[in-house]
């Protein structure tokens, strides 16, 4: 589709890149038409591998960033939530994208059940050894369509404000740590990664224009986030002791609607 006045595109779908030669089309369409747009977008670390020999493809078409939904940083919980990835992919995806000049956005997700401050000082290392340009949080939270959602069914709930279920604030019990000390694990993690001596260079001193701003816009808005959840988490935020548990609050599953897209997937295959 081209929109004359698009500059800015955000690619809604999670995973674009899906098809390669559907999106090698589309990226050597939008370099024939020479258009001036910039392209972020998400997709998955084992496309950006896939597309090495034309990832120069992507950067031409107007890709600056891509969001890599890695979730978390190591095989077991990647496992546990049914994520086909792999953590050596993960940063060879990484290091791919910034060879060829594109940000890299990873998330990661935390607040599993039995977490600990051990989880997170390997987390820490391990985005450390990832790399990344840039990071994202997430609380994982268990949406009754999602395979996790049986898993953490007798898990109890801490904030009833469904407003809240976006990834983004803690909304079930943990075992060994209060949620103070969740926060201010993620807070402390996403500081040290953006006031490394590599992220600040890349925010304020590379050559690459395009990437310098990119990284200076989100240290700018990640103060001010910080503020904001901050803020939030002390005096907004209402989080309950001895809650019903998810399945008391949200009722069963429905991961099982999730079949007939699974079985017209298999069919097209087939």
């Amino acid at each position: 589709m081209y929109i004359d006045t698009c500059r800015d595109c955000v690619l809604d779908n999670w995973n674009p890149t899906v098809n390669k030669k559907v999106w090698r089309e589309l990226c050597e369409a939008i370099i024939a038409e020479n258009l001036p747009i910039t392209i972020i977008g998400s997709t998955r670390a084992d496309d950006i591998v896939r597309d090495a020999d034309i990832l120069h493809l992507y950067r031409q078409a107007g890709v600056e960033r891509f969001l890599l939904g890695m979730e978390n940083t190591d095989e077991a919980t990647l496992k546990t939530i049914r994520k086909g990835s792999n953590i050596s992919t993960d940063r060879e995806a990484i290091r791919l994208l910034r060879q060829h000049g594109i940000l890299s956005l990873v998330t990661w997700v935390t607040d599993f059940e039995d977490v600990s401050d051990r989880d997170f000082v390997r987390v820490l290392k391990q985005l450390f050894w990832y790399d990344p340009d840039q990071i994202m949080s997430l609380y994982v939270t268990p949406h009754r369509w999602t395979q996790y959602y049986k898993i953490a069914s007798e898990r109890r709930i801490i904030d009833l404000d469904q407003r809240n279920w976006d990834y983004k604030h803690q909304v079930l019990e943990t075992y060994n740590m209060k949620p103070w000390r969740i926060f201010l694990w993620v807070k402390l993690i996403e500081i040290f990664l953006q006031l490394r001596p590599k992220a600040l260079w890349r925010s304020f001193f590379q050559p690459d224009q395009a990437a310098r701003y990119g990284m200076s816009w989100y240290t700018k808005m990640g103060r001010r986030v910080l503020v904001h959840e901050c803020w939030n988490f002390l005096f907004r935020d209402r989080r309950i002791s001895n809650g019903p548990t998810l399945k008391q609050f949200w009722g069963e599953s429905q991961e099982d609607r999730e079949i007939p897209l699974q079985l017209l997937t298999q069919s097209k295959k087939t």
